[in-house]
């Protein structure tokens, strides 16, 4: 049965409200990230923000007041599958630490608990293919949101980055092809080594 992305989000609204405490407490993304419209802006960043808590996810956004810090992180919001964030720091001496989350509910609902968090340390090779792959995508002059973003039921891919004191933060829905689609695979099958059904990857 196919449901719209509209009628996905009115459902969310509900959470959204319940979570405002919560997503009080750590600003995860600046004004007009996902939408020029105020209302819109608010309601995807509430959304995000709900699942990034419920991950325990940092504030990128807040990280990125400290120059020396350079992280990445991807997160996929499958309408009705497991919340998953893959998140890399990078280290000075040029290793990574790569940190997997995985909640029990789904992306286009309530996310649920946080099931599955892994870590692991990435090689010097590993890092630098990262950074290749991020280079290569030109992903910090893409733009945040290409409008109109969303329609029927699928996945939001959002791949945010703090480097040098600059935040960036690029989304789109279910990419079939393109820089993010690309990215995204990378932290998903490269770097997390995730064993996905194909059924669950859209």
């Amino acid at each position: 049965m196919r449901i719209s992305r509209v009628r996905i989000l009115v459902c969310l609204a509900a959470f959204a409200l319940l979570a405002l405490p919560a997503l009080a407490q750590s600003t995860y993304f600046p004004a007009n990230a996902f939408d020029s419209n105020t209302d819109g802006d608010r309601f995807m960043a509430q959304w995000f923000s709900g699942q990034l808590t419920a991950l325990q996810e940092p504030s990128l956004l807040a990280m990125s007041k400290d120059k020396s810090i350079q992280s990445y992180r991807f997160l996929w919001l499958r309408t009705f599958h497991h919340p998953v964030a893959v998140r890399v720091d990078i280290r000075s001496d040029g290793t990574a630490t790569l940190t997997t989350k995985i909640a029990d509910g789904a992306g286009g609902y309530e996310p649920g608990k946080l099931t599955i968090n892994t870590s692991r340390l990435l090689s010097k090779q590993e890092t630098v293919g990262l950074l290749a792959a991020i280079k290569d995508s030109g992903f910090w002059p893409l733009p945040g949101l290409i409008p109109p973003n969303g329609g029927m039921d699928g996945a939001e891919w959002s791949i945010e980055g703090v480097n040098n004191g600059t935040y960036h933060i690029v989304t789109r829905w279910s990419p079939a092809n393109g820089p993010i689609y690309t990215l995204g695979r990378y932290f998903l099958f490269n770097l997390a080594q995730l064993q996905i059904p194909k059924n669950e990857f859209y």
